[in-house]
């Protein structure tokens, strides 16, 4: 059977007309996914590990928990603050003994942690299959909350360690996981840096130690997990 002329120009544009709407049916799903919501709040727990210097009498890390709250300011950057603590122990050290008997206890040990930094996620505003990793890099204060303890006591005023106070910095790694749009996790390894005082009496010559620094930068790594709500 032999097509007109009009009916085969019909036939061309029926199907001209078809294919574009076939084509527009189809949608390729993205793995990406963008973020409306740009502040976060939650509550964290997990634990830090911290060196405890030279002789031994720092804080050595422990159980870590508190409150993050982070907003998104423009593209992968975001402006976030901590505010936590470290409950943990550290030993008692009387530099008159031996070495080797130095440690004559172990004492608990609370640090205050106030820490502003910024956060660069890899994904932009966005995620990817639900994941959103950054690098976060940070400073803040560390401040000891626990007073002297009974067992120093029998020391010299002088050989008292005290945390006192110090700056911290921090680096740190990880990523949020979006279960829903107002509701996240967040998984954190971060090192740390903070100083530790050194008491004077460990620097009296008689007592034999050489090379004895007013104080020491320690470093401290620590795996955190966060449960965030965004708004």
């Amino acid at each position: 059977m032999r097509l007109s002329p009009s009916s085969a120009l019909a036939a061309i544009a029926a199907v001209g007309f078809l294919l574009p709407r076939s084509a527009a049916g189809q949608s390729i799903p993205s793995p990406f996914e963008y973020l409306e919501r740009r502040q976060e709040i939650g509550v964290y727990v997990g634990t830090m590990s911290a060196g405890e210097g030279r002789f031994d009498y720092g804080p050595s890390g422990g159980l870590l928990y508190g409150t993050r709250y982070a907003i998104e300011l423009s593209g992968p950057l975001s402006l976030e603050g901590l505010l936590g603590a470290v409950d943990g122990s550290r030993n008692v050290v009387d530099p008159g003994r031996v070495e080797g008997d130095r440690v004559i206890g172990e004492v608990d040990s609370r640090i205050l942690l106030i820490d502003a930094g910024f956060r660069f996620t890899l994904t932009g505003r966005r995620s990817w299959h639900g994941l959103a990793p950054f690098i976060s890099l940070g400073g803040g204060i560390a401040l000891d909350l626990k007073d002297r303890a009974q067992l120093e006591e029998i020391l010299l005023p002088e050989d008292v360690y005290d945390f006192g106070s110090s700056f911290i910095g921090t680096i740190g790694l990880g990523t949020r996981w979006f279960l829903t749009e107002s509701i996240a996790a967040r998984a954190d390894g971060t090192f740390s840096l903070w100083k530790i005082d050194t008491p004077p009496g460990f620097s009296d010559p008689d007592r034999g130690f050489e090379d004895v620094a007013d104080g020491e930068w320690i470093n401290g790594t620590s795996l955190t997990l966060t449960l965030l709500y965004r708004w």
